[in-house]
């Protein structure tokens, strides 16, 4: 065996078009994996998500030692390009840089590898944070495995907010979180942000949430979920002396007149 090619089938983006991404040419992969007899030489394993979930469409080559990810891989020319690369590969006997078109769609998917354009690596996340927000007990890692004075090392907002049930309970399709309109992904975006710059911890955001889904309740409104999350955000900004009230609505009108421009 000289390596393995990975290919995401189905996930959070791969290949749902009915979300508006391409199809995965999954047949081609098999077809060319046959016929240019790379069995027990090269293993080709499609399926589930492969975990960077920003992209879709994601392969992931290792040969030699190497892990080699690529994006967008939705043409046929594609992957047809990315077989002859391993092709060349074996060939010559061993690794060879990354040929274009397929260059342009590589990318680094973990922090200990360097980025393919050489750029430095951009992540400001901090485990440590896990320590002084006092999760440590809520956390779904065992004990033993988990890093200093009991902190959950690796979980991500997704991960935490993974627990919550009854009517907090996050929209998921698929054991994936659901955003049916692009404000709500923004919203939640911004709730994690600050909370992971230690503003408020999930448990007081989620009192807060549960709070508004109980008034929206009681007031017999149509329940929208990221309506009661927007709002429980607006509550923390205004319980931890960020913005009142008064602020977030003028901030607010701004945008909807026009005076500020969105920027995303």
């Amino acid at each position: 065996m000289r390596g393995t090619l990975f290919v995401c089938e189905s996930g959070c983006c791969c290949g749902r078009t009915e979300d508006g991404f391409a199809p995965v040419p999954t047949e081609l992969y098999h077809n060319e994996w046959e016929r240019r007899k790379f069995r027990n030489i090269v293993h080709l394993s499609v399926g589930g998500c492969l975990g960077p979930c920003a992209l879709a469409n994601v392969a992931l080559l290792l040969f030699d030692g190497q892990a080699l990810w690529f994006h967008s891989i939705n043409s046929e020319a594609l992957v047809l390009s990315l077989y002859d690369y391993i092709e060349s590969m074996l060939d010559a006997n061993g690794y060879l840089p990354v040929p274009a078109p397929l260059a342009d769609l590589q990318f680094t998917a973990s922090q200990w590898q360097e980025r393919p354009d050489g750029l430095p690596l951009d992540d400001q996340r901090d485990w440590r944070r896990r320590i002084a927000l006092g999760n440590a007990a809520a956390c779904p890692v065992p004990a033993t495995n988990r890093g200093p004075e009991g902190a959950c090392e690796n979980e991500t907002p997704e991960q935490a907010v993974a627990r919550w049930d009854g009517a907090t309970s996050v929209p998921r399709k698929n054991g994936e979180l659901v955003f049916e309109a692009p404000w709500h992904g923004r919203v939640f975006g911004m709730a994690a942000a600050l909370e992971e710059q230690r503003l408020y911890t999930w448990d007081e955001f989620r009192e807060s949430l549960i709070e508004r889904i109980a008034e929206a309740e009681r007031d017999d409104e149509s329940f929208e979920y990221y309506k009661c999350w927007l709002a429980a955000l607006e509550d923390m900004l205004a319980e931890k002396g960020v913005a009142a009230g008064v602020e977030i609505g003028e901030r607010t009108s701004e945008y909807e007149f026009g005076e500020r421009e969105e920027v995303f």
